[in-house]
C-alpha cells in the first residue's frame, strides 16, 4: 500500500473510532437497582456509597428512621443503641459506617455519633468536649470520622475522631462549624460561621485549616464532597443573585458546572477519583396552599453540560430519580427516587 493509501486508511480508522467513541459517550445509559427497605418499611433514603457498591442510609417506617446498610441485594439494620432515630451518613471501603443516633428519652438536644465496625455499633460521642452531643458526617478508609460537635444546641464546632480520640477542630472563633467529609489523605472539608459574623467553607489539610476562596462573580461557595485527589464538589452562589450553580474545586480554582433552566439552585454533591461529578437541581415550589415542593432533578456533569439522569435510565423502570447522592470510582451512582407507588426508595445506577 502506498504512503498515501496508508494515510487515508489511518484517517478512516481514526474517524470510525471517534464516531464510535462519541456514540458510546452520548448513548451512555445505566441499569437501575432498587435497594429496598427493611421489612415492614415503605421508605428508604441514601446517604453514602463505597467503591464496592455498598450504600449507607436509612429505612423508614411510620414511627422512626433506622440506620441501614444496603449490600448484596438486601437492606440490613445496623442497630440503634436504644435510640429513637438513627442515621447512617457515611461508609468506607471496608463497609465501616458512621452516623448518629437521636434519643426521644432525652429531655435536651443530645445526638450521639457512632461508628459501625466488625458488626457492632460503637458510640464515639465525647460529652467532655461536646456536652450537647455529636453528629458524624464522614468516614475514611482509616476509620477516621468527622462531623459536628455541639457545645450547646446552637453553638457547635467541627470534630475529628481519630485513633479512638475526639478532637475539636474549631475553627478558632467559630460560633458554628461542621465537618462534612474526609478523604483518605485525612483532608477535611466543612463550613463555619464565626462570632464576628464572617462565614466560609474550609479545607483542613496537614494540620492546617484554610478558607476556600470565592471566585470572581460569586458571593459565596459551599463544599459537599472531596475525593482522594483533594478535588471538591460543591456550589457557587453568584453575586448577581442568579440561581446557584454546581461547581468543582480543582488545583485551587473553582469551575462553574452550570445549572438547569428554571432551577432555583444546582449543587454538586459528589466527585469520584476520575473527577466525575453528580448532583441535584432544585426547582421552585409549585404551590403554597397547600404547600407543594418543587421537583428535584439529579444530574451528571458532562463536557456538554449537566445531564438529567432520568434520561439515562430505561424508560418504564417504574422510578423517577429525584436526587443524586454519590458516585463511586466505578461510576456507580447512588440516588433517591420515587417508585410507581409514590414511595421514596434508595436506588443504585450502574453503567450498562
Amino acid at each position: 500500500m502506498s504512503p498515501t493509501g496508508k494515510l487515508g486508511m489511518s484517517m478512516m480508522l481514526a474517524t470510525l473510532w471517534l464516531c464510535a467513541s462519541t456514540s458510546q459517550s452520548t448513548a451512555q445509559t445505566y441499569a437501575i437497582k432498587d435497594l429496598g427497605t427493611l421489612p415492614g418499611d415503605s421508605v428508604s433514603k441514601a446517604y453514602a456509597l463505597n467503591d464496592a457498591g455498598e450504600a449507607a442510609g436509612v429505612s423508614e417506617g411510620p414511627t422512626a428512621a433506622i440506620a441501614t446498610i444496603f449490600s448484596g441485594g438486601k437492606a440490613t439494620s445496623i442497630s440503634t443503641l436504644g435510640s429513637s432515630v438513627s442515621l447512617a451518613t457515611a461508609i468506607n471501603s471496608s463497609g465501616e459506617v458512621a452516623g448518629w443516633n437521636s434519643y426521644d428519652s432525652s429531655a435536651s438536644f443530645d445526638p450521639q455519633a457512632f461508628i459501625f465496625t466488625n458488626g457492632s455499633m460503637q458510640n464515639i460521642n465525647s460529652s467532655t468536649l461536646f456536652p450537647s452531643g455529636t453528629e458524624a458526617n464522614g468516614i475514611n478508609d482509616s476509620g477516621e470520622v468527622v462531623g459536628t460537635g455541639y457545645l450547646t444546641s446552637s453553638n457547635f464546632h467541627a470534630f475529628l475522631f481519630s485513633g479512638g480520640k475526639m478532637k475539636d477542630l474549631g475553627p478558632p472563633g467559630a460560633f458554628q462549624a461542621s465537618a462534612i467529609a474526609i478523604n483518605n489523605s485525612s483532608q477535611i472539608i466543612g463550613g463555619y460561621y464565626l462570632a464576628s459574623g464572617a462565614t466560609g467553607e474550609f479545607l483542613f489539610t496537614g494540620g492546617k485549616m484554610t478558607t476556600l476562596p470565592t471566585p470572581a462573580g460569586a458571593s459565596a461557595v459551599s463544599a459537599f464532597a472531596i475525593n482522594d485527589n483533594g478535588e471538591i464538589a460543591g456550589q457557587i452562589f453568584l453575586s448577581s443573585g442568579a440561581p446557584s450553580h454546581a461547581a468543582k474545586f480543582v488545583n485551587g480554582v473553582w469551575s462553574d458546572l452550570g445549572a438547569f433552566t428554571g432551577a432555583v439552585a444546582s449543587r454538586a454533591t459528589s466527585i469520584n477519583l476520575t473527577g466525575q461529578v453528580v448532583g441535584t437541581a432544585f426547582f421552585p415550589q409549585t404551590s403554597y396552599h397547600p404547600p407543594k415542593p418543587g421537583k428535584h432533578v439529579p444530574f451528571i456533569s458532562t463536557a456538554s453540560g449537566l445531564v438529567n439522569l432520568n434520561t439515562l435510565i430505561p424508560s418504564g423502570s417504574g422510578f423517577t430519580l429525584t436526587d443524586a447522592v454519590a458516585i463511586n470510582d466505578s461510576g456507580q451512582i447512588l440516588c433517591d427516587a420515587t417508585n410507581a407507588s409514590g414511595s421514596e426508595h434508595a436506588v443504585l445506577l450502574s453503567l450498562k
